[in-house]
């Protein structure tokens, strides 16, 4: 497959953020990054936007540089830009869900009336009432003490005291779900779990099946729930696409914005979720993993691992395919195209390992086969 250019706007925001990591050495995709900010500390190709949103010369200007800069696919990293774009004539350069399913999401009203359509749904959307734009005041008071003008319609909710908690989901072509990871919203700043922690509940995963038959999801999307004062389940949002604080999906072993992009592209997604990680915090993912020895794949994987495995220090094994001599400190291992790696590794017999490989076909083969823990060149990082 050649190689595709992907257009992460805004770059700046925390999605964009976790779309860098997610693709940043997948030879397959090359990243251009447009925010209005005046720079970019990640992205390397980086476009400065110059007009808002809200203004018809926005399209206009992402247009220009599509033609510009080749773009194959655009990958937004926020909801009214989303919104902006689905609804626009660059609607077929998004992956992941359809123009409808966006346009009910950008607005609570829209989604908790399409979640009220399900009898198994419709217990657990939130007391709310609309409050149109106009002049907020209160009932007991004088002069203009406490009073607020709203330009836009706002939605007057009941207080849920309880944890809160996002559902992590992603749905093939089909609109059949086959990944959901509820979490536990931990600590939360501007909106963003900072802290976030695995939740075993099979009520979630129930749940996400529900909403999933509601809004027939393509791609990634995920959901937040909150309790209220008796402990109930009460929906807060949905958005068609990932979360802010997903990346522990990633660590998992499922790259959520790379299954996007390669459901878009045609391909069929599968999805191995590992335990290697419970809790993470958003800023500083780690592992902490117990392992003596380190498998890794050599083509399009070692180069941009061999720091870290410098600084790891364990014994490290090279597994290749290549027909010449590859130029590594570690010892090397040279397999015929038929000869399958978990049948070196398991032939090692080496338990107390890892398997670094930037292919998902080889890691599906060896978690099945070796039962050890499997990453991509992408967190690698995260083992120091």
């Amino acid at each position: 497959m050649l190689s595709k250019k992907i257009l992460v706007l805004p770059c700046a925001t925390q999605i964009g953020v976790e779309q860098f990591y997610s693709l940043r050495f997948n030879k397959l995709f090359e990243l251009v990054g447009a925010s209005h900010n005046d720079n970019d500390d990640l992205y390397s190709n980086f476009i400065k936007l110059n007009n808002p949103l809200d203004k018809p010369e926005f399209i206009e200007e992402i247009k220009s540089i599509i033609s510009k800069h080749e773009i194959d696919i655009l990958l937004p990293s926020h909801d009214e830009i989303l919104y902006t774009l689905k609804n626009s004539e660059l609607s077929n350069l998004i992956p992941g869900n359809d123009k409808k399913v966006i346009d009910t999401c950008r607005y609570k009203t829209k989604t908790y009336q399409k979640l009220s359509e399900s009898p198994k749904l419709s217990p657990r959307i939130v007391d709310y009432k609309i409050i149109n734009s106009g002049f907020l005041k209160p009932d007991k008071g004088q002069g203009s003490k406490g009073t607020l003008q709203i330009e836009t319609d706002y939605l007057h909710c009941e207080l849920l005291p309880g944890e809160e908690y996002t559902v992590d989901c992603f749905s093939n072509f089909e609109s059949k779900l086959i990944h959901v990871n509820p979490r536990l919203r931990k600590k939360i700043v501007n909106g963003i779990s900072e802290t976030t922690s695995l939740v075993k509940d099979n009520e979630f995963n129930e749940l996400a099946f529900y909403v999933n038959e509601v809004f027939k999801f393509r791609g990634s999307w995920f959901f937040q729930m909150k309790r209220d004062k008796n402990g109930v389940l009460k929906f807060l949002e949905i958005a068609p696409r990932i979360g802010g604080g997903s990346n522990i999906n990633r660590l998992n072993g499922v790259n959520l914005t790379l299954s996007d992009l390669y459901q878009y592209l045609g391909f069929t997604v599968d999805v191995i979720p590992q335990n290697l990680v419970s809790e993470i915090n958003r800023k500083s993912p780690k592992y902490d993993l117990e392992y003596d020895t380190i498998f890794v794949d050599y083509d399009d994987t070692f180069i941009f691992v061999k720091d870290i495995l410098k600084k790891l220090n364990k014994e490290t094994i090279v597994i290749t395919r290549s027909k010449v001599k590859v130029n590594s400190p570690y010892l090397e291992i040279y397999l015929e195209d038929y000869e399958k790696k978990s049948d070196i590794i398991k032939s090692l017999d080496k338990p107390n390992s890892i398997f670094i490989d930037d292919s998902f076909r080889e890691r599906k083969d060896v978690i099945l086969n070796c039962n050890i823990p499997v990453l991509t060149p992408e967190e690698v990082s995260y083992l120091l």
